[in-house]
């Protein structure tokens, strides 16, 4: 798995560090989570996919779209399912579920 850097405070970050810091889902519609960098606990934004997590934020007026920073590669990871706020994903190895923040 590619490592990355925190935006804010610049400590190496992987997709599994990250999907391990989710605090829920802040937008159903695009597919984003909100999370904190592990050692800063400063917030971001994030996107999964298949086999990545898109590092962002949501921009634009209303927050219309998602603007992409890096991506970390994320072997295996799927997107299960994404329904009332609800999102399940899974690697070979691990599994989460989020719902969306209130």
């Amino acid at each position: 798995m590619k490592e990355s850097r925190c935006p804010l405070c610049g400590a190496k970050l992987t997709a599994l560090k990250l999907l391990d810091s989710v605090s829920g889902v802040v937008d159903p519609h695009q597919h984003v989570l909100g999370s904190h960098c592990p050692f800063c606990q400063g917030y971001l934004e994030l996107r999964p996919g298949s086999g990545k997590v898109e590092v962002g934020y949501l921009a634009g007026p209303g927050n219309s779209h998602f603007d992409l920073v890096y991506s970390l590669s994320c072997e295996g990871l799927e997107v299960l399912a994404l329904v009332d706020g609800r999102m399940a994903l899974k690697t070979p190895t691990r599994s989460w579920e989020f719902d969306e923040q209130g």
